[in-house]
């Protein structure tokens, strides 16, 4: 099974070599030759591996079962828009008889014999109300298509911050596990020097066990992270995948207005869309119903052969609407079409107030941020190596030094969380306002 591994921001681009080769023999060089054109294949395929938020996205957006599948959605659409556009809607029927004639006087009997062909024609325009119909289904079909991408990519965005999260929370938690093994060093030389008791040695180990279980349990939620990261991209759950990039950087800064936002929802947002085409299909539906409960006339040709006369006859034919007149259609139609005018509705209304909770989060999670602003971080870091030393010293006791080492790892824990909540909150305000990043200029409001 590959190796599973997550860097953040250490991916380096190779530099061709210089080209200084001395003149070697030929069977040198097609071993050389050999020799570079595996290791450049070895390096290529490490490369290839790192992933980019972008390149997440991307591959996401290409690979989701749920987008694959609302891309077969989108396809079956269009075949029945496709079946809508035929000029005739019913075959034509073609019937045939024969049979004897017997009379008394004849001698032997007669053949009979006679072909018929019919076609219906609809009159009363129900092609045009179908196309009508399909052509708002196929609209609407495409319409979820990009919701279904808005969503997954913001899915993607997220978890990739997770990941990265993940990762600084391990690499946070093997830092303190560091310092608690440093602690209980410390401890004991202070034991055995008569300067610390054995309950200090001992609370230094139990602080020691704690900082590791903090680790593995660190580890295990990266891995978490990282399989939620393959699922959404339908990557094997077996193969290398390499993040590329900081949690800090996943959050550009931009203006935040929320009527504009909301505007823009509205009329952009493609679940939004989706619904109004759906009831755009609901109305040329319940045309369509009014339309289908005209009869529809069937005009066909017969030849007949009857004793050694040959008939031809045009014939016409038409149901007579005396009892089925398409009720149940146009009630169904028409359900529907109230149905779709109160969706459209509701999810206008839906729309901007998720447009609004998703602003209100990203400038909260700011708001968070500004906390950690300025030299808080690294006074922070400098408080611990200050506080270690104080006590390998015996300036401080083991109390204090435990105290300001959990106060500056819940500090850079709740930094980290203040970033993925920024992502995160970030992620959903695409959602909301319906914009996929990086998909050919979709995130042009950034």
């Amino acid at each position: 099974m590959p190796v599973m591994r997550v860097f953040p921001n250490r991916g380096r681009r190779m530099r061709p070599p210089e080209q200084s080769i001395a003149p070697i023999s030929s069977r040198s060089w097609s071993l050389g030759a050999v020799i570079l054109y595996v290791a450049f294949s070895a390096v290529a395929a490490r490369a290839a591996d790192r992933v980019t938020l972008e390149a997440a996205v991307l591959h996401a957006l290409e690979s989701n079962p749920d987008i694959v599948q609302a891309e077969a959605e989108v396809r079956a659409a269009r075949g029945r828009r496709e079946g809508a556009d035929l000029l005739l809607k019913d075959n034509p029927e073609i019937g045939a008889a024969i049979g004897p004639r017997s009379r008394e006087d004849a001698a032997e009997e007669d053949l009979d014999w006679e072909v018929s062909a019919t076609q219906s024609f609809e009159i009363a325009g129900q092609r045009s109300a179908r196309i009508d119909v399909t052509s708002a289904a196929v609209a609407a079909a495409e319409a979820r298509l990009v919701e279904r991408r808005a969503v997954v990519a913001a899915q993607v965005r997220a978890a990739f911050g997770r990941v990265l999260g993940a990762a600084a929370r391990a690499e946070l938690a093997d830092a303190a596990l560091r310092l608690a093994r440093q602690a209980v060093d410390a401890a004991d030389e202070r034991h055995r020097r008569g300067a610390a008791s054995l309950i200090e040695l001992n609370t230094a180990r139990v602080e020691a066990g704690r900082s590791d279980r903090a680790r593995l349990e660190a580890a295990r939620r990266r891995a978490a992270a990282l399989a939620e990261l393959k699922l959404l991209m339908a990557v094997a759950p077996g193969d290398s995948l390499l993040l590329e990039g900081e949690l800090e950087s996943l959050s550009p800064a931009r203006r935040l207005d929320v009527d504009e936002l909301s505007t823009i929802a509205i009329r952009s947002r493609p679940a939004l869309i989706a619904a109004r085409q759906d009831l755009e299909s609901a109305r040329a539906e319940e045309r369509l119903a009014a339309r289908e409960a005209v009869p529809s006339p069937q005009i066909g040709a017969r030849y007949q052969r009857e004793e050694d006369a040959e008939i031809v006859q045009g014939t016409v034919s038409i149901d007579l609407p005396l009892f089925a007149r398409n009720q149940a259609g146009k009630g169904v139609s028409r359900a529907r079409t109230m149905q779709a005018e109160s969706l459209v509705a509701a999810l206008e209304r839906q729309v901007a107030q998720e447009v609004a909770l998703a602003v209100e989060s990203v400038e909260v999670a700011r708001e968070t941020l500004e906390g950690f602003a300025g030299d808080v971080l690294k006074a922070l870091d400098e408080n611990v190596a200050l506080v270690n030393k104080g006590y390998e010293a015996g300036k401080i006791d083991f109390l204090q030094l435990i105290l300001i080492r959990r106060e500056t790892l819940e500090a850079r824990r709740d930094y980290i969380e203040a970033l993925e909540e920024l992502n995160t909150a970030e992620a959903e305000l695409d959602r909301a306002v319906g914009m996929i990043p990086f998909a050919g200029g979709q995130d042009e409001n950034r």
